[in-house]
């Protein structure tokens, strides 16, 4: 039952906020409480290198998802 409530529970007030290294804009990070959108973002496996190289810190949604686009 707790695990129902779970999306409920993650908000982006209760995410860790960050700031995209890539635009600079400010985003609830979920990584911490499982609720990431990096696992939703379909990436390769050369697209997830490429990021590991290029960035150190975490990417907005937004970001994430151009990123995938790109790579293709």
């Amino acid at each position: 039952m707790i695990t129902r409530e779970l999306p409920q529970l993650v908000t982006e007030e209760t995410c860790a906020q960050s700031v995209c290294e890539r635009c600079g804009e400010p985003f609830g990070c979920g990584a911490q409480s499982s609720a990431c959108w990096c696992a939703e973002v379909k990436l390769t496996d050369e697209a997830r290198e490429a990021l590991r190289e290029k960035y150190k810190s975490c990417l907005c949604r937004a970001c994430l998802e151009q990123f995938a686009i790109d790579q293709l």
